[in-house]
């Protein structure tokens, strides 16, 4: 006995089918993406943490003992931190390409006299103590960062 389907049965089979492999596919990509966006919310979660700490760190300022921050807003080292440096000689110090308290530790004292001026001698009796916190300065910055 042969059974021949209905003329419209072979359509509806494929249509059926057709359903049936979509609703399988619906279901392994909602599995699939379900776990996936697990995964990055919680990655997500984990950096923000991670960007909340830096940013602590970032903002935490070393001071000096004149309690004067060693860095200015935009990061850069404050040579008025150092005791006797004032904004003068700062901004000389700044002319003169020195930027940094490793740059200014590894100064010699005529160096120093010679980007300072005259006056270098008169409130600084005694010079090494410049160059001595500039060191200090730029060894607590090594360390914090």
């Amino acid at each position: 006995m042969n059974i021949t389907p209905a003329p419209g049965a072979s359509v509806a089979m494929v249509v059926l089918e057709l359903l049936i492999g979509w609703l399988a596919e619906w279901a392994i990509d909602w599995v699939y993406w379900r776990g996936r966006i697990r995964d990055i919310a919680t990655e997500n979660a984990t950096l923000k943490e991670r960007i909340t700490a830096l940013e602590a760190k970032k903002n935490q300022r070393l001071l000096s003992a004149k309690n004067i921050p060693l860095t200015d807003a935009d990061g850069n080292d404050n040579f008025q931190a150092i005791k006797g440096i004032g904004p003068v000689f700062a901004k000389r110090l700044k002319e003169a390409g020195v930027t940094t308290f490793k740059e200014l530790s590894q100064l010699r004292s005529k160096q120093l006299e010679e980007i300072l001026g005259s006056l270098y001698k008169r409130f600084f009796s005694k010079q090494e103590k410049i160059l001595a916190q500039a060191k200090e300065f730029a060894k607590q910055k090594m360390q914090n960062n």
